[in-house]
């Protein structure tokens, strides 16, 4: 693969960290443009690849083609499953369960645990000085040692990190300096522990509002609540909340598989890590071979995609590799006879669309289902594959199937692609 000089890159991550280590698609575009001769798709989304590695922030986000859930056809929504209560707490109680980690505030699934700077952090806690009531606080209450946060990250990281401490190497906690205050200017450079004794105890004795999902409530609708209640600054995309609310071995997997190489080749490095929109990606492709999904998929892909995570949480070790060895396989596969086509429509002159989640889900259904010798005579005879898969792609009939996430959708283009494959196979014969 064709790469970039490594003048241009130093040019490219000059220019970034001139700007808080951020820098547009557009502006990375322009200057490849201007250095390099010839530059396609390919190389920009390598080298948007290589910067994200130097820990350089790209915006905006590349866009990918999705398709819409039929919400028509939704599990159902029962509103007696709605199982929230609001329990009597102050911020004592908030800092005591700080103190023993039992608070899920892990950045991994919580996209920035410190997005307020410490300027707005501070005025928080100043807030709490002033006795000004803080909005409600919604917790996932289904582990009672490990509430997961689903709305008020931000203000426990302000918690954790001003009333709380964070634990040292030496065993100490080291509380932040308020900095910024408003009103209390005088507290700006001390920390907690340094104020008057009368905001200490005004500070843990303010009572806040909580909300908890009690342990019991249906993932759907513990789902539904997640996507409706978080606030903030970047709100929890459908992804990040399958992470937070079922967190383990699944979610380890994908993590892994989407950080594969196999799998960024045979995407051309266009499926983001940002949002972990290259682990929905995974997700997809492990819910989609793992389930029955002629039972399971009933149009609504957030909930189907949440069985899918459930399922792989319990898989065992064979279970893991076994899905490992399947997804390289089939990622090799599509990078060896489609390329740069990979997973994306083409019209007859080859112009490509972006990558299209619907047509991953075929070929990562259809391919699963073939042995080496079948996959092996399609690479083989890959110019003839990609051109008739081409034609079937200018079908009007097989074209709006893409474009929907009904039941029937779904099942008519595994249908119609599968039909292709299997005709395409027995004339190659």
């Amino acid at each position: 693969m064709q790469e970039i000089s490594s003048q241009i890159k130093k040019e490219i991550e000059d220019f970034a960290k001139e700007n808080n280590n951020e820098i547009s698609l557009f502006a990375v575009s322009d200057i490849l443009n201007n250095k390099t001769a010839g530059i396609d798709e390919d190389l920009l989304n390598h080298t948007l690849d290589q910067l994200r590695k130097e820990g350089i922030k790209l915006l905006p986000l590349d866009m990918d083609e999705g398709y819409k859930a039929d919400m028509n056809e939704p599990d159902q929504f029962i509103p007696s499953d709605v199982n929230i209560t609001q329990i009597p707490t102050n911020i004592s109680n908030i800092m005591e369960r700080l103190e023993n980690e039992e608070f899920d505030l892990t950045p991994v699934f919580q996209r920035h645990g410190g997005l307020w700077s410490k300027e707005e952090q501070s005025q928080l806690i100043e807030s709490l000085m002033l006795k000004i009531p803080l909005p409600a606080f919604y917790f996932d209450a289904a582990r009672e040692d490990k509430w997961i946060v689903i709305d008020g990250l931000q203000r426990l990281t302000s918690f954790q990190n001003y009333l709380v401490g964070n634990m040292q190497e030496n065993g100490l906690r080291k509380k932040y300096c308020f900095t910024g205050l408003q009103y209390l200017s005088d507290f700006n450079g001390m920390t907690f522990d340094d104020l008057p004794r009368q905001y200490i105890r005004r500070i843990k004795e303010s009572s806040i509002i909580a909300y908890t999902v009690i342990k019991g409530t249906p993932d759907e609708v513990v789902f539904n609540i997640f996507q409706r209640i978080n606030t903030g600054g970047i709100q929890l995309n459908a992804q990040e909340i399958r992470q937070a609310l079922y967190s383990g071995k699944g979610t380890d997997l994908i993590k892994e598989l989407a950080e594969l190489q196999e799998f960024k080749e045979a995407t051309q490095f266009a499926v983001k890590p940002e949002r972990m929109l290259d682990r929905e990606y995974v997700l997809r492709f492990l819910a989609f071979t793992e389930l029955d999904y002629k039972k399971e998929y009933k149009g609504n892909i957030n909930n189907f995609l949440i069985k899918g995570l459930k399922k792989a949480n319990t898989f065992r070790e064979e279970d893991i590799e076994r899905v490992t060895e399947r997804f390289i396989r089939v990622m090799n596969v599509c990078r060896n006879v489609f390329g740069k086509y990979a997973f994306r429509k083409y019209n007859k002159n080859f112009r490509r669309g972006p990558i299209n989640k619907a047509i991953f889900e075929i070929w990562a259904i259809c391919f699963s289902e073939l042995d080496d010798n079948q996959l092996q005579k399609i690479v083989r005879n890959k110019d003839k594959f990609i051109n008739q898969f081409g034609e079937l792609l200018l079908k009007t009939e097989f074209a709006m199937t893409l474009k929907a996430g009904d039941q029937y959708s779904f099942i008519k283009r595994i249908g119609m692609t599968r039909e292709f494959v299997e005709g395409f196979l027995c004339l190659e014969n």
